[in-house]
C-alpha cells in the first residue's frame, strides 16, 4: 500500500482538518457569531450605521477588565471549593492546564460578542419599531391578576416602608450582582458545566433582545408615571435617577428618527420592558443553583424574588415581563443542556 493510499488523498486530509476545526467550535460560539451577523444585517437593512467604533465602545471596557475577572474568579473559586467540599484539588489540577485558561477566554469572548449584539439591538428598537405595546401589557397584567394591577397594588403596599429603600438599593446594583456570579461561576465550573452555563446565559439574552424588537414597550414608569408620583415621598431615588438618564437617551433617538440625523446617544442606555431580563437572569441563576450548587440555591432564589419585586416596585416592568423572563430562563437552561450533551452528573461533586 502506498503512503498516499494509506493516509488518503491530500483533498481528503484537508477535508478532515476542516471538519475537525468545525467540530471544535462550541455551540455557544456558533450561536453568538450567528446572532452578531443577523443583528448587524438587520440593523443595516434599516439603514442604521454599524461600525467598529460602536463595537469597540461596547467591548473595550469588558475586554480591559478580563485579567481582573480571571484573578477574582480564581480566588473566589478557592474559597467556594474549600467551603463546599473542603478540597481544592479539582480546580488546582485544572489550573495547571493551559486548556483551562483557553476555554475560559473563549467563553468570555463569546459573552462579550453577545453583549455587543444585545446592546445595539436594544438601543435601536425605537428606530426600527415605532409601535408600543405598553397598554396591552398593562391590560394583560390586570387580567392575569383578577382585575388588580400589580404595579398599583405593590407600590401602594410598600410606599414609605423600609423594604422600598432596600429594593431601590438592590435593583440599582443588579448589574454588579450578575457580573460577580459570571466571574465566579466561569472559574468555578469545569468542562461541559462551564460551557453549559455560558450557553444558557447567551441564549437568555439573545432571546430577550429579539423579543424587545417583537414587542416594544417602555415600561410603566414611563407610560403611567402617576402611579409613583402619587406616593407620599420619592421612595426609589436611585431608580428614578437611572430612569431619567435612559429617558434622555430615548429622546435623542426620537429626535434622530424625526430629523434623520442621529448622534450623541449612548448605546448602553436602551429602554425595553418585555421581557424582564433582570428577573430572567436571576431566575436562571436559581435554576442553575438547584441543579449544580444546591448549598447556595437559597441565595440565588432570594435574589430572584427581590429582583422580581424590584422590577415592579420601581416601575421598570409589568409583572408579565417577569413571568416571561423566568420562562425564558428555564427554556435557555433546557436548550443549553441539549447543546452541551456531554454526560456528567446533574450536580457537581461539591453540591452533593
Amino acid at each position: 500500500m502506498t503512503p498516499q493510499a494509506e493516509g488518503g488523498t491530500p483533498q481528503q486530509a484537508s477535508g478532515f482538518q476542516v471538519q475537525g476545526l468545525l467540530r471544535s467550535v462550541w455551540a455557544v460560539e456558533w450561536l453568538t457569531l450567528a446572532n452578531v451577523v443577523v443583528t448587524v444585517a438587520y440593523l443595516r437593512l434599516h439603514h442604521l450605521r454599524i461600525d467598529w467604533k460602536g463595537f469597540w465602545y461596547i467591548v473595550k471596557p469588558l475586554l480591559i477588565n478580563l485579567p481582573l475577572y480571571l484573578v477574582v474568579g480564581m480566588v473566589a473559586t478557592v474559597v467556594l471549593r474549600l467551603a463546599l467540599d473542603r478540597s481544592f484539588r479539582p480546580i488546582a489540577e485544572s489550573l495547571k492546564r493551559p486548556s483551562w485558561y483557553w476555554e475560559w477566554l473563549r467563553l468570555w469572548l463569546a459573552m462579550l460578542l453577545a453583549t455587543y449584539a444585545y446592546a445595539w439591538l436594544k438601543v435601536n428598537v425605537p428606530l426600527v419599531r415605532q409601535v408600543l405595546w405598553d397598554q396591552e401589557l398593562w391590560t394583560l397584567d390586570v387580567l392575569l391578576h383578577l382585575g388588580i394591577s400589580p404595579s398599583v397594588f405593590l407600590t401602594s403596599l410598600f410606599d414609605g416602608t423600609f423594604l422600598a429603600g432596600w429594593i431601590d438599593f438592590w435593583y440599582e446594583y443588579w448589574r454588579r450582582t450578575v457580573l460577580i456570579v459570571l466571574v465566579v461561576l466561569t472559574a468555578f465550573h469545569l468542562g461541559a458545566a462551564r460551557r453549559r452555563f455560558v450557553t444558557a446565559m447567551v441564549l437568555l439574552w439573545t432571546f430577550g433582545a429579539w423579543i424587545y424588537v417583537a414587542i416594544p414597550a417602555l415600561g410603566p414608569c414611563y407610560i403611567f408615571p402617576d402611579i409613583w408620583q402619587a406616593g407620599t415621598s420619592i421612595p426609589y431615588p436611585r431608580a428614578l435617577g437611572t430612569q431619567m438618564g435612559l429617558w434622555q437617551n430615548y429622546q435623542i433617538l426620537q429626535e434622530g428618527l424625526a430629523t434623520g440625523q442621529l448622534q450623541g446617544f449612548n448605546p448602553t442606555r436602551g429602554i425595553a420592558a418585555m421581557p424582564s431580563l433582570h428577573v430572567g437572569t436571576h431566575v436562571l441563576f436559581a435554576i442553575w443553583g438547584w441543579y449544580h450548587l444546591r448549598p447556595i440555591f437559597v441565595v440565588f432564589l432570594l435574589a430572584a424574588i427581590f429582583t422580581f419585586l424590584g422590577s415592579i416596585l420601581t416601575g421598570w416592568h409589568y409583572a408579565i415581563d417577569g413571568y416571561v423572563g423566568a420562562g425564558l430562563a428555564w427554556l435557555s437552561y433546557v436548550l443549553a443542556r441539549r447543546l452541551e450533551p456531554e454526560p456528567e452528573p446533574d450536580r457537581e461533586p461539591s453540591a452533593s
